[in-house]
């Protein structure tokens, strides 16, 4: 009996190229978009984490500003600390026989860094080099007044300040600096770090902090003094972490011109209520001058505040302070912008989340007092009331109501709606009041 056996060949499935072309195409768009969207998304975070930062509307001159601050790990370069690969070779040598058990303890703990005085000298020659880099926007404001003496002669008297480059226009750089240095000048002068020295005019002052900006023509500037300077950047001072930042202390902090002093910011929670305006004070652990004048920058070179000697305390008075520069922004634009405050006349705070939750207090601007006479005591605003909003802008905080109030012109009339306790529950009501010029 004989069998039979059926052989098969088992061919493959030709490749159908022209199908395995359009998946490629396909998968190739696909990667495109996906990469596209994932820009898009991108850029929209970022742009929306930037206001949520707090970044200010700018009028017609805007500030520049670094949002970002660097942290001391990442100030201090690699090459400031002497840690090679031989040394780290060296120190992990087994000790020898004779050697005491304390010094192979420490040679444990220290054999990741080596600080060494050479480690500290350059550390500190960085930091001045980042200081010196900040000088070019920080410049001296000299008042002049003239005088004559028993015997008919005819001197100067000056007084002096430091002075912060805080915007340029078409015609006029605009400098920052305390109003006292020109009260009663006859002649108003700025020295840049060059030492080129020209003549300065008066723009604009206020009252509520002391600061004001003198104006110099770039018409009056050398090109080596343009080419030179630089307009300084405003660094970010309002989130809690701040506290314990290394910072340098430029200008005038020591009551000497070009003098710096480093140390930590120490807190900023102590909050100073001025008319229509809040502003948080930063204090520092460095040791200045009772008439220091200047700014206290980051690692990074950006400004965290403005120096003031207006709030020293009798224990504390050579303790270098300064304006939370977060805070001041808005002002800083007002006066480069030569631009009225407005008034109504409120000292105010924000309704904290405790004061809400356990009393019921609206969020808003709590007002805890009026000035006698003022649009705010004319309109009828009460100590106790909490304005919600102003016109058609909601109001959460005393911010809102200062820039509320700075989105106004004299003379404006505006509708306040208020939340007033009364026969134990908060009623809304709305008042009329017209604002003014304070300055």
């Amino acid at each position: 009996m004989s069998s039979a056996f059926i052989k098969e060949k088992i061919k493959d499935k030709p490749v159908n190229k022209k199908k395995l072309f359009v998946k490629f195409i396909t998968t190739l768009l696909l990667a495109v978009v996906f990469g596209v969207v994932a820009a898009v998304c991108f850029y929209f975070t970022m742009r929306g984490m930037e206001t949520v930062r707090g970044e200010v509307k700018p009028y017609q001159i805007s500030l520049s500003s670094e949002e970002e601050t660097v942290s001391s790990a990442e100030a201090v370069s690699e090459d400031d600390i002497t840690d090679t690969k031989e040394e780290d070779e060296k120190r992990e040598e087994p000790p020898a026989k004779n050697s005491e058990p304390a010094r192979t303890v420490i040679n444990n703990i220290t054999n990741k860094v080596l600080i060494t005085p050479e480690s500290y000298e350059k550390l500190y020659i960085s930091l001045h080099e980042t200081a010196r880099e900040a000088e070019k926007s920080i410049v001296t404001v000299t008042g002049s007044v003239s005088n004559t003496d028993w015997f008919d002669n005819t001197y100067e008297n000056s007084n002096n300040g430091a002075g912060l480059i805080i915007a340029q226009s078409e015609k006029e750089l605009m400098i920052l600096t305390s109003k006292s240095v020109t009260d009663g000048a006859e002649k108003v002068s700025v020295s840049f770090v060059n030492g080129e020295t020209v003549g300065a005019r008066i723009v604009k002052a206020d009252s509520n902090t002391g600061l004001e900006t003198v104006g110099v023509s770039l018409d009056d500037m050398s090109e080596e003094t343009k080419e030179t300077i630089s307009i300084a950047r405003l660094g970010n001072s309002s989130y809690p972490s701040v506290v314990g930042t290394p910072v340098i202390a430029i200008g005038n902090p020591l009551g000497i011109r070009g003098s710096e002093a480093y140390g930590l910011i120490t807190s900023n929670t102590n909050e100073e209520q001025m008319t229509d305006m809040n502003t948080h004070l930063i204090t520092t652990d460095i040791y200045g001058s009772s008439n220091a004048s200047g700014v206290i920058i980051n690692y990074s070179g950006s400004v965290m505040g403005i120096i003031t000697t207006a709030y020293a305390e009798d224990d504390t008075k050579n303790i270098i302070t300064a304006y939370s520069i977060s805070d001041m922004k808005s002002l800083l634009e007002r006066l480069a912008n030569d631009r009225d405050a407005m008034y109504l006349g409120i000292y105010g705070i924000d309704v904290t989340d405790e004061a809400s939750k356990d009393f019921g207090v609206p969020s808003g601007a709590y007002v805890t007092s009026t000035i006698s006479g003022s649009p705010a005591m004319i309109s009828g605003i009460q100590s106790g009331d909490v304005i919600v909003k102003m016109g058609e802008k909601e109001i959460s905080d005393f911010g809102d109501y200062t820039e509320a109030l700075g989105q106004l012109e004299p003379d404006d009339d505006v509708t306040i709606t208020v939340q007033r306790f009364s026969r134990g529950e908060y009623q809304e009501m709305k008042l009329e009041a017209t604002v003014t010029s304070k300055e």
